[in-house]
């Protein structure tokens, strides 16, 4: 078969994509993920058309590749997690030298009852200072996203907070 053809790869697509799907959900243990690790491996081939893979060893070059892909994917969630960590301690250290906010405990009560992606979003943006951008970025989702995590951040700690000077309380966010 000539690897330039375009039968070639939607044959080893059809023939393979649920195998190495379940091989990198077995690793992962998030199908929506390891879908997304197997289609990026397709298209990468599909690319590579100058790179042919012979039909024989196709299946081991894909479970090394998909394996390193994932296990790739699980690096770069870790270095995140730690990030995120790391921007709460920031946080909370920062908070707690700062004697002068009397709403400290409110403020995190209220940071508390937001959800967790949401609750990151809105730290990278009001602890760290960065942009949308580099939010959607660094979190793995589209800049609208972002805006919607802080959007909900808002409404959510603004309920919370109803009954503080909200003056008061900008000047400390920003």
């Amino acid at each position: 078969m000539n690897v330039s053809d375009k039968t070639y790869y939607e044959t080893l697509f059809k023939a393979h994509y649920s195998t190495l799907c379940n091989y990198a959900y077995n690793i992962l243990s998030d199908i929506q993920i390891a879908e997304d690790i197997v289609q990026n491996y397709f298209v990468y081939i599909w690319e590579k058309k100058h790179l042919p893979i012979p039909e024989e060893a196709f299946i081991p070059y894909s479970f090394k590749t998909i394996r390193n892909s994932c296990i790739n994917h699980y690096k770069s969630e870790m270095t995140r997690q730690n990030f995120y960590e790391e921007l709460l301690t920031e946080w909370s250290k920062n908070t707690d030298d700062d004697e002068d906010f009397i709403y400290k405990e409110e403020v995190r009560a209220a940071l508390d009852k937001l959800p967790e992606k949401c609750r990151a979003v809105f730290l990278l943006k009001f602890v760290s200072g960065l942009k949308y951008k580099e939010i959607a970025e660094i979190s793995n989702i589209s800049t609208n996203t972002v805006k919607y995590h802080i959007s909900e951040a808002y409404k959510i700690v603004k309920a919370e907070l109803a009954g503080i000077n909200i003056i008061y309380l900008l000047f400390f966010l920003t």
